[in-house]
């Protein structure tokens, strides 16, 4: 039984289905329609990331999955999704660099940062988890007001509102820790969170330096890492809920983990509405 999502790289992936028979796997391409359209790895089937929940019964449970997108994000979602749903008798697997690196482009990765340290205490953990959401609504902030006026920039208004609604969310958590009521309001909180760091541990300079300056991909790229960015802050809850010992931790980082599930169904149904055919 598959109980973790594993990386392939390219060149592994090639040696992959040299070795095993075809019906014994599914190559799966998660992007949307247009860009299947211009161009995929061969033999690769087309069930984009908003359709993958619903279209589970097509996997065969016994079948290896590798999933693909363009740089690997929306991929490590769709094969979260997977694996949550239920077990499986075969593996799951994510191409590492998507599409972009089984065709030899330069990958660039940023080092994630050890920002919880397993001896601190859930009350500071939840603190800093807050700050992580502030540095997400500064990027989403950004972007409105470069493309307010714009379709995209409500778009990605709302993305910012997600993260206030969760970092207020959190601060319902953090707030019961406390050994007296919290001095002061989430507004004033939130206000003077500095939110250097976003969830994946990276800066806000190098989520934007992903996102590129062209015109042509720019929502495309933007909901792409929207995805990733959901997927990281998931992915640190369910691994701190995994990690602490005590009851009331793990409940409080697994509903946090279902939150950013459900941020990862709302931006997934944004690119289906943006780029569906």
């Amino acid at each position: 039984m598959s109980r973790n999502v594993i990386n392939i790289f390219p060149d592994e992936l090639e040696e992959f289905r040299t070795k095993t028979r075809e019906r014994n796997y599914l190559l799966i391409d998660v992007r949307q329609p247009r860009e299947y359209a211009e161009g995929h790895i061969p033999g690769a089937q087309l069930i984009p990331l908003p359709e993958i929940e619903n279209r589970i019964g097509e996997l065969g449970s016994e079948q290896n999955l590798i999933l693909y997108c363009r740089s690997g994000g929306r991929s490590a979602v769709a094969a979260a999704l997977i694996k949550d749903i239920g077990p499986r008798q075969g593996r799951i697997y994510n191409l590492v660099g998507g599409i972009a690196g089984w065709e030899g482009k330069e990958l660039k990765d940023i080092p994630h940062l050890e920002l919880f340290p397993r001896d601190m205490p859930l009350a500071q953990t939840l603190f800093r988890a807050m700050n992580m959401e502030k540095g997400a609504w500064l990027f989403y902030q950004d972007l409105s007001q470069e493309y307010a006026g714009t379709e995209l920039g409500d778009m990605v208004k709302d993305l910012g509102g997600m993260e206030e609604v969760h970092a207020r969310s959190i601060f319902t958590y953090w707030s019961k820790l406390r050994p007296a009521p919290a001095a002061e309001s989430f507004e004033a909180l939130f206000e003077r969170l500095d939110g250097k760091i976003m969830e994946g541990g990276k800066p806000i300079s190098a989520w934007m330096a992903r996102l590129g300056r062209n015109p042509e991909d720019r929502t495309l790229r933007l909901l792409e890492l929207a995805c990733e960015i959901e997927y990281y802050a998931y992915d640190l809850y369910r691994g701190l809920a995994k990690r602490d010992a005590d009851p009331e931790a793990v409940k409080t980082y697994l509903l946090l983990a279902e939150q950013e599930k459900a941020h990862v169904r709302v931006i997934s149904k944004a690119l289906n509405k943006a780029f569906g055919d």
